[in-house]
C-alpha cells in the first residue's frame, strides 16, 4: 500500500474527530509534562504509560470504538488488565533501545522502528484475553515489522514537510499534525497486522 494511502486513511479516521485528537494529544502532553516536573524520574514511567494510552486510544478510534472520555483514553494503558504488560513492554523496549543506541545511532533507530508496534500488539492481545510474556509484544513487533521497517521509516519521514509548516506559526500546527501522525500510524498497524493474519 502507498504511503499516501496510509495518510489518507489517517485523515479519514480523524474526519469529525479532529477536536478529539487535538485535545487528547494536548492533554497527554500537558499531563506528562506536569507529572514529569513534579516526580522526576518516576514521571518518565508515567509519561511512557500515557503515551501507550494515546496509541491505544487512536487504535480504538481507527477501529470505530472511540473512547469518548479523554481521561479514560489517556489512562487506557493503566486499565483493562493492560498495566503490567504495557509497563513491561515500555521498560524492556526502552532498555533495548538505549543499549542499541549506545552502540551506534543507526542500530538504535532500526530497533526503534522494529519495536514501534508493541503497544498496539499489547492492546490486541489483552483485549482477546491472551496472556503475554514480558518480551512477547516486542518479539511480535519485530516479526511484524520484518521487511517493513524502511516503509514505516519513509512514512514517518513523509511528515517532515508538514512539521516544517507546523513550526512556523509558533508551533501551533503541531496540535493538528501529531494527531494526524497517530491516526496514520494506527491505520498502518491495523493494515499490516491484517495482512499478516491473511497470510
Amino acid at each position: 500500500m502507498k504511503i499516501s494511502t496510509y495518510r489518507k486513511l489517517g485523515r479519514q479516521s480523524l474526519a469529525g474527530n479532529w477536536t478529539y485528537g487535538v485535545l487528547l494529544c494536548l492533554l497527554a502532553s500537558i499531563l506528562a509534562g506536569l507529572i514529569g516536573s513534579l516526580t522526576g524520574g518516576f514521571g518518565t514511567i508515567i509519561a511512557g504509560l500515557i503515551a501507550a494510552g494515546v496509541d491505544i486510544a487512536f487504535l480504538q478510534l481507527v477501529d470505530g470504538n472511540k473512547i469518548t472520555n479523554y481521561f479514560t483514553a489517556l489512562f487506557s494503558g493503566f486499565t483493562s488488565n493492560r498495566l503490567i504488560p504495557i509497563f513491561l513492554t515500555w521498560l524492556l523496549s526502552t532498555i533495548f533501545f538505549c543499549l542499541w543506541t549506545i552502540l551506534l545511532i543507526v542500530p538504535g533507530i532500526i530497533k526503534g522502528l522494529a519495536y514501534s508496534q508493541a503497544y498496539y500488539i499489547v492492546k490486541d492481545r489483552v483485549d482477546n484475553g491472551e496472556e503475554l510474556t514480558p518480551t512477547q509484544a516486542i518479539t511480535e513487533s519485530r516479526q511484524l515489522m520484518d521487511g517493513h521497517k524502511w516503509e514505516f521509516f519513509l512514512l514517518q519521514l513523509s511528515f517532515i514537510g508538514w512539521a516544517i509548516l507546523a513550526a512556523i506559526p509558533f508551533g501551533l500546527g503541531f496540535l493538528w499534525l501529531i494527531p494526524y501522525i497517530h491516526a496514520t500510524n494506527a491505520n498502518y498497524y491495523r493494515k499490516l497486522s491484517a495482512n499478516q493474519t491473511d497470510n
